[in-house]
């Protein structure tokens, strides 16, 4: 009897699915499974996989672990600081057990735009809050054009058409990364610095925040997930143009150039020779999120721009004559005043904490004040403006 012989192209085939179910098994073998400690104020690390096995530690509310494996009712976790042992899966949250859900993504074809999330399925219901480009919410149900969403512990209603909608990680929460000058910022495949880089992701952007650990956060945005370090996000939405339509807290002003024909300029940085973003004509409304005496950071919302301009071409409503901040120190002490905007600059003088100064040009990282008569710069971190 002859012997059938596959093709050259079917045995090329075969070895190419082999290859790849190699891969995929190697690369699910490659992946990397954290958890964290939630449920309990602190949780036991153990010898073995049982309660009653030596004690080697615990680990607070919020921590992370390595998981390496499991046994029983118990992971085989490595921490943090080293240790290698067990702890009991009813207080860890992993990253395999993330929950799965239609999540609509705000999406105007007007960037500028924002859509209304309304208190029933009605254009005449009452406007819970608006949402802008990019805010993930977890669709609960939908009839007549209508969802039922819901974004942190708020529920409402949104029209079905200003959304894209997708299958992805359910967050408990939105947050919103936050860095300065809106830099790009890491997400890591792990809650270390010292994890692979996964992606980057601009300032402003929108997150549901899926595991909100001490130190990192385990987010999805774009349908990538992984961890950003918690210093480099906000809860709720706090990107500039939530914060400019709020006001920040600080009232608003109009553009009012000394000639009704010129423009003011909106710029990216407190000086005359840093890039224009916009030019504002007068009566323009603008949030202001930092006033000082010399420059003010504000927010147009028709444009939907941040940026800088010069004081004395807007006129301020609602707001202080003279604008001042405090120095917010940790350990209480006081707050270096320097010379220049740099950490190696002379020291003018220490100011007190709790201390006001008079804001002169507010900056992303450092602000010019002025205090007890005399001008210089303090970090940012070390004031209340850090808080707004």
């Amino acid at each position: 009897m002859k012997q059938w012989i596959k093709p050259r192209h079917a045995r090329l085939g075969v070895l190419a699915l082999a290859l790849l179910m190699l891969l995929t098994f190697t690369g699910a073998a490659l992946a990397q499974t954290y958890a964290m400690v939630t449920g309990t104020q602190s949780l036991n690390l153990r010898a073995e996989a049982n309660s009653s096995s030596d004690w080697l530690g615990s680990y607070a509310r919020g921590a992370w672990v390595e998981v390496t494996g499991n046994q029983n009712n118990f992971y085989r976790v490595r921490t943090a600081d080293r240790k290698t042992g067990y702890m009991s899966k009813n207080f860890l949250a992993s990253t395999d057990d993330v929950t799965y859900g239609n999540v609509a993504i705000v999406s105007n074809a007007k960037a500028t735009a924002f859509l209304n999330l309304r208190s029933y399925p009605s254009y005449a219901a009452e406007v819970v809050t608006i949402l802008y480009n990019g805010v993930p919410l977890t669709v609960l149900s939908a009839e007549n054009g209508w969802f039922r969403v819901q974004m942190g512990s708020t529920v409402g209603y949104v029209r079905s058409e200003f959304t894209t909608v997708s299958y992805q990680p359910i967050g408990i929460k939105v947050g919103t990364i936050k860095t300065p000058n809106n830099t790009a910022v890491n997400m890591r495949v792990g809650p270390s610095t010292s994890a692979a880089v996964r992606r980057q992701f601009a300032g402003d952007r929108y997150v549901s925040v899926i595991y909100q650990g001490t130190g990192w956060w385990y987010v999805s945005i774009d349908g990538y997930q992984g961890f950003i370090s918690s210093d480099f996000l906000a809860e709720g939405l706090q990107a500039e143009r939530d914060l400019g339509r709020q006001g920040g807290g600080s009232g608003y002003a109009l553009v009012n150039n000394p000639v009704s024909t010129q423009r003011l300029n909106l710029r990216d940085q407190p000086n005359t020779a840093a890039t224009i973003l916009a030019q504002l004509s007068n009566g323009l409304k603008l949030s202001v999120l930092v006033q000082g005496t010399e420059w003010s950071k504000v927010y147009a919302e028709s444009l939907a721009a941040s940026g800088y301009v010069m004081t004395k071409y807007i006129k301020l409503h609602n707001l202080p004559s003279t604008p001042t901040l405090k120095t917010v120190h940790p350990q209480g002490s006081f707050v270096n005043l320097r010379s220049a905007a740099a950490m190696n600059a002379p020291v003018i003088t220490r100011i007190p904490n709790g201390k006001s100064a008079t804001i002169l040009i507010p900056g992303a990282d450092w602000t010019k004040v002025r205090y007890n008569g005399l001008t210089g710069y303090v970090m940012n971190v070390f004031t209340s403006i850090a808080g707004k």
